[in-house]
């Protein structure tokens, strides 16, 4: 009694021959190239431990590759489905307020902002928003505050 696949593949001809294609002449990313070996693989009736011990992979990707071509086809099983962008937290005059803020004296006792200080100031001005929203708003605009030298500081040598 031989072993069963949960999702055995049995390529097309042109489908066979599109993923030779497409892994002798080495035009994809990796991970694309990849995939397409896998289903090559499978194709010629090698297990997954075969696969991936074969390809160094994780355990788990030749099953989920099988899998992802019987759900949706070839482009399904070589290609990742986009990811859906969240909207931003903030308007465009939210997130002024947070750089004009970020380029600001630091509070008094410390030299510079750090994320959490920043955070808890905005939060205090009535935007509700975690540390990573307001770093990434930061990293967007290249600004880098817990640096001295890239906040406008100004001083008064009288």
């Amino acid at each position: 009694m031989g072993i069963k696949l949960q999702h055995p593949i049995t390529l097309p001809q042109e489908e066979k021959t599109q993923l030779q294609t497409l892994v002798h002449k080495g035009v994809a990313n990796t991970r694309t190239i990849t995939r397409a070996r896998v289903l090559l693989l499978a194709d010629e009736g090698k297990f997954d431990r075969e696969i991936y011990d074969s390809l160094g992979l994780a355990t788990s990707t030749p099953y989920d590759i099988r899998k992802r071509y019987h759900e949706g086809g070839l482009k399904n099983a070589l290609h990742d489905t986009p990811h859906r962008r969240r909207d931003r937290k903030l308007s465009g005059g939210q997130e002024a307020m947070v750089i004009a803020t970020a380029c600001t004296k630091a509070p008094k006792g410390y030299r510079h902002w750090t994320m959490d200080l920043l955070t808890e100031e905005i939060n205090k001005k009535g935007i509700t928003i975690g540390r990573t929203a307001i770093w990434k708003i930061l990293l967007r605009n290249n600004l880098k505050p817990w640096r001295e030298k890239n906040v406008g500081h100004s001083h008064n040598y009288a």
